[in-house]
C-alpha cells in the first residue's frame, strides 16, 4: 500500500530498536489487554497529526487449550481479555481519530471457524471469546452505523495458519485435544515458498489440508481494507462473516494465472 504513510506494529514483544524494512513502520510496545496500553496507542496515533484509517486486530490467544473443566478463573478472564475485551475497547479508543477520515474508516476482525459452533474439545476459552469477538464485531457496526457511518467495521475467517499459535496447538496433548494430531498433519502439508515457485509476493488459493502463510492472508486482508465499497466490507445483510476459503471471492484477490484452472 505504497498511498499509507505510516503503520503502527502493536504488540506487547516489540520496541524502538526492532528492525523494520520500511521506516514507515513504527513498533509500539503495548499490552492492549490494559487500560495504559491501549493509552499508549491512542497517544502514538495522536502523534501522526492526522486521522486513522485503519485498524486491523489479528492478536489472539489460544491459551488454556484443557477442558472447561479445568479452566480457572484467571486464565477465562485472560482469554476474554486479549481475544475481546482490549480489541474492542482499543477500537472505542481510537474511534474519535478514525472518524475524522474523508472515507469512513475501516476496522478490521481476524475472526476464527471456533467462534461458529462448538469449537474442537480443549478450546473452550478460545471458542467463547472468540465467538464474543464475532458478535463484538456486529455490535460496533451497527452502533457505529447509528453514529453517522463514519467508520465501519468488517470480519473475516482467515483459515488456518502458520503463526506461533500453530506450535502452541502441536504442542498439546491428545489427551487435552483429541484432534493435535490433524494440526500436525497440516504443518507437514504447509507449502514453502521454494516449493510453491510463486513465492511470498503473489497471492493464490489457500491450500486444503495444509496451513497457509500469513502473508498469502495479508493479501485477503489488504483486499478488504481497500476493495469492497462500506456495505460490502461490513457484510451488513450477511449473519456470517468473510471467509478466505470462498472460492467465489478468488477473482477479486488473487491474480488470474494462480485461479483454480476450471
Amino acid at each position: 500500500m505504497p498511498f499509507i504513510a505510516h503503520v503502527l506494529i502493536v504488540s506487547r514483544s516489540v520496541s524502538k530498536s526492532t528492525p523494520l524494512d520500511d521506516p514507515k513502520f513504527i513498533p509500539v510496545a503495548a499490552d492492549v489487554g490494559t487500560e495504559e496500553g491501549r493509552r499508549t496507542v491512542r497517544d502514538e496515533v495522536e502523534k501522526l497529526d492526522k486521522p486513522l484509517r485503519f485498524l486491523v486486530h489479528s492478536a489472539g490467544t489460544i491459551d488454556p487449550i484443557k477442558s472447561i473443566l479445568d479452566v480457572t478463573q484467571d486464565e477465562l478472564r485472560k482469554a476474554l481479555t486479549v481475544n475481546l475485551e482490549g480489541p474492542v475497547l482499543l477500537t472505542t479508543a481510537l474511534y474519535p481519530s478514525m472518524s475524522k477520515n474523508a472515507m469512513p474508516g475501516r476496522v478490521l476482525h481476524v475472526s476464527s471457524g471456533a467462534a461458529h459452533g462448538p469449537p474442537p474439545v480443549g478450546w473452550a476459552a478460545y471458542g467463547i471469546s472468540k465467538a464474543g469477538f464475532y458478535q463484538a464485531f456486529k455490535t460496533l457496526d451497527k452502533e457505529f452505523v447509528h453514529l453517522g457511518g463514519k467508520v465501519r467495521v468488517g470480519s473475516f475467517k482467515p483459515g488456518v495458519v502458520d503463526t506461533d499459535m500453530q506450535g502452541t496447538i502441536r504442542s498439546a496433548r491428545p489427551g487435552e485435544m483429541p484432534v493435535v494430531g490433524n494440526f500436525h498433519n497440516m504443518k507437514k502439508n504447509a507449502v514453502t515458498e521454494e516449493e510453491d515457485g510463486a513465492g511470498a509476493s503473489v497471492a493464490r488459493p489457500p491450500p486444503e489440508g495444509a496451513l497457509d502463510s500469513p502473508d498469502n492472508v495479508a493479501f485477503f486482508a489488504e483486499w478488504l481494507l481497500l476493495g469492497p465499497d462500506e456495505e460490502e466490507f461490513a457484510n451488513r445483510d450477511d449473519p456470517n462473516e468473510y471467509d478466505i476459503r470462498n472460492s467465489e471471492l478468488f477473482a477479486n484477490w488473487i491474480p488470474q494465472q494462480n485461479l483454480p484452472k476450471d
